[in-house]
């Protein structure tokens, strides 16, 4: 009898009963989705690592014999050691000599990369090459092929023996990309018999190890007589954490975007149930003097919020699992490299499932509880009529002067003050959300117009090969009336001699200062770097606790001294972090200048024909490069929208309904004095328009902070201050209006077929 009186219920009611369920579905689906990306990806890295017995720690140095490896591998609790070289080339012209990280090895115990297609990689063939898959598959190259790196001055030409991928390069992106390109970065296995016998000089010493990795810091400085540069731990690899960052993003958003939803589920739930067994009073008290217990008749409606929250939850688990959880993981394996990565399951998903369930019964417990007090023979009779006691509204001292309909509206307001919370809550809700996604299309151009006309102020990069001398590339400078730029890979801390939790790794950027590779300030206005100074990226000064006027120490990767500079500026950069110098202060500490590129604002096409210049490439080529870097950003904004759309219409739908059906004996009143339905429904929209005018207001503040936190969450390697415009806000707002409008339309055939003898024969 119950479960049919439960299904009556919910057909009369059917509005707000279809929201519960969606929200609950909603709710589940978003965080089933993140965690199926978080889960699949965590548990496709652990099985990539351990089977490529992934390094734990990495040691680097000027040069490690096979003395200092057996000294490391001595140390207790540590398990595996392996020496290798690793030295930043390029790889061929053809290749538009993309960066090309080279390792040379003797052996493969640490670290073993993980074969793709061909052969496994063998460091006893010094006649081959194993390729990173995606930048071979990037540019066409096959297993059998030749292929040339250059490198240490060498150009060394191989065969492709198979393509591979290793838990270092989770991540790559070259130093000129704001984000992964694979036509720009890969790297490259070699026997080190292929070297010289001079050449081969390990400056890399890895291992894996028993527990905590900086744990080892102490033994190891011991081990080899402090004679190395610094130690480090899968956190100083960006190719290892960069993944990290983005999987923790996603744990956090499944969480995030689940609350929003399940906290407009609680406040529908609350206001449906409080109007249900208040209309039901003289039904729950015929079934108590009937004999039926209290604690049966609670139950029958706390079954209503649970059984729509199972159904949604299931529902929401499912669907999360097979659309949105395939499409992140689809959408992030184009610039993740993670073999076997899929959509994952773990029973966490229950838990919330679960958990969720429990806090919409006990909401729907809240707001039953209070009526079943009732003694039966009280409940039999209607409810008491509630006494008119004057709103706060009526003490403003233009009260008289509002209209009838405003007046109205008020006093509405100040009776049903949950149904009026719901409604400005769920659309301030429904705005920070659209002001996200619309405001990311804003961060975007903001950012490719500091980045591309601010920072980069010329209008071609000519890439120098590695062959290039200084004298040729000094040469092309003065044609070009242009400025040669030094990269390099370095370490930086705070203090003379850090310890590995003091030690950031980044890039060094070397200028000449003429003004075309501009260095951009905290407030994103390019400054001079003052001379005998550094110019030290934002995150990174925070991280270390440094500020202008402190001094920063940093070395290169190939070198055991650390070089201290103090810090002229603090700047920010969208994707390059670390130290930016003056030439001429870098070759006063000793250091060789080796320009990597050529910036100018004249035309150098015809430089690609030069024996040094390896491509050239135009200000509208990297424009256009990293817009199509990009384009997951639309996804993010279609995202939004969607889900915007979403809580904006159940919101303000379930705001109306409620209000409509609490008022429909008021409305039928106002028929019956001459209201036209027109007028009445005037009266349910100005509610409507003005609870969805004060959620966009509260909104407002609320959409740029979530925005940066979302930018900030992809870790300190990239720095993208977020940006809403004004225009987007009034968007933004305008969209909250008019679907605000379109939902009090849904109402106006209900208040025309409202039946003034049928309503008011039940105020009788």
């Amino acid at each position: 009898m119950l479960n049919r009186k439960m299904l009556r219920d919910m057909r009369a009611n059917f509005a707000q009963f279809f929201s519960i369920l969606l929200l609950s579905l909603i709710a589940m689906w978003c965080y089933t989705g993140f965690q199926a990306n978080v889960v699949g990806g965590n548990k496709a890295r652990e099985t990539f690592e351990s089977d490529a017995n992934f390094a734990d720690g990495w040691i680097y140095g000027a040069g490690f014999d096979e003395k200092a490896q057996d000294a490391v591998d001595g140390i207790t609790g540590i398990r595996d050691v392996q020496r290798r070289t690793e030295v930043l080339g390029k790889a061929d012209d053809k290749y538009n000599t993309a960066e090309l990280y080279c390792y040379f090895q003797d052996e493969a115990v640490v670290t073993i990369p993980r074969t793709m297609e061909g052969a496994d990689f063998d460091p006893k063939d010094a006649d081959g090459v194993w390729l990173f898959s995606r930048f071979a598959q990037t540019w066409d190259i096959h297993v059998g092929d030749k292929f040339t790196a250059h490198v240490m001055g060498l150009d060394i030409e191989r065969e492709v023996k198979g393509l591979i991928v290793t838990p270092e390069y989770e991540f790559a992106c070259a130093s000129t990309d704001t984000d992964t390109d694979f036509h720009n970065i890969g790297f490259a296995y070699f026997s080190s018999k292929v070297l010289p016998e001079e050449m081969r000089i390990s400056n890399e010493i890895i291992f894996t190890c028993d527990g905590k990795t900086l744990d080892y810091e102490t033994d190891i400085s011991k081990a080899l007589h402090d004679d190395y540069a610094y130690f480090a731990d899968r956190n100083s690899i960006r190719g290892w954490y960069q993944l990290s960052d983005e999987l923790s993003q996603h744990d956090s958003f499944s969480y995030i975007f689940s609350f929003v939803f399940v906290a407009i589920a609680l406040l529908v739930i609350i206001t449906t149930m409080k109007r249900m067994i208040t209309q039901q009073r003289t039904q729950i008290g015929t079934l108590n003097a009937l004999g039926m217990k209290k604690h049966k008749i609670l139950l029958h409606y706390l079954s209503y919020s649970f059984f729509l929250s199972v159904t949604g939850c299931v529902l929401g688990i499912v669907l999360g699992m097979l659309t949105f959880g395939r499409l992140m993981v689809n959408m992030f394996s184009e610039f993740y490299t993670l073999p076997d990565w899929q959509p994952g399951y773990s029973f966490k998903s229950l838990i919330v499932a679960a958990v969720l369930v429990l806090i919409c019964t006990g909401t729907s417990y809240v707001s039953c509880k209070q009526i079943l007090k009732i003694h039966p023979s009280e409940a039999l009779r209607p409810p008491a009529a509630k006494s008119a006691k004057p709103c706060i509204f009526e003490k403003l001292p233009f009260w008289h002067r509002l209209s009838f309909n405003a007046r109205y509206n008020l006093r509405d307001i100040s009776r049903s003050k949950m149904r009026a919370f719901m409604g400005v809550f769920g659309t301030c809700m429904g705005m920070m959300v659209m002001s996200i996604g619309l405001g990311a299309y804003d961060t975007l151009d903001y950012v490719r117009d500091w980045y591309f006309h601010d920072i980069q102020n010329y209008q071609y990069q000519v890439q120098l090969n590695d062959s290039c001398t200084l004298e040729q590339a000094e040469k092309l400078r003065d044609e070009t009336n242009g400025e040669l730029i030094a990269m390099d890979a370095i370490s930086i801390a705070a203090k003379d001699h850090p310890t590995s939790e003091g030690i950031l790794s980044c890039k060094l950027a070397v200028t000449e200062g003429e003004g075309l590779y501009c260095v951009s300030d905290t407030d994103l206005q390019t400054q001079s770097i003052p001379e005998g100074t550094v110019a030290l990226t934002m995150k990174q000064a925070k991280k270390l606790g440094l500020s202008v006027g402190d001094t920063v120490y940093w070395k290169t990767t190939t070198g055991n001294e650390w070089n201290a500079s103090r810090i002229g500026m603090i700047s920010r950069h969208p994707n390059i972090i670390g130290i930016t110098m003056l030439r001429k202060d870098y070759e006063a500490l000793d250091m060789t200048f080796r320009p990597v590129m050529l910036v100018s604002k004249e035309n150098c096409e015809d430089a690609a024909d030069e024996d040094c210049v390896s491509d050239v490439h135009s200000m509208d080529d990297l424009i256009e490069a990293f817009d199509k870097m990009m384009e997951i950003m639309d996804l993010l904004v279609y995202f939004m929208v969607i889900f915007s759309v979403l809580l904006i219409v159940i919101v303000l739908y379930n705001s109306g309904n409620l209000s409509f059906n609490e008022r429909e004996k008021e409305f039928a009143t106002l028929k019956v004095l001459g209201f036209k339905s027109s007028a009445i429904r005037r009266l349910l929209s100005t509610q409507n328009l003005w609870l969805s005018i004060l959620g966009v207001i509260c909104g407002i503040p609320l959409g740029r902070m979530p925005l940066q936190a979302m930018m900030d969450s992809n870790g300190d390697a990239v720095d993208w201050p977020c940006y809403v415009a004004p225009q987007t806000y009034l968007i933004a707002g305008v969209f909250v209006m008019v679907v605000s409008v379109l939902v009090s339309f849904l109402f106006s055939r209900r208040i025309r077929r409202i039946d003034m003898v049928e309503v008011l024969k039940g105020m009788e």
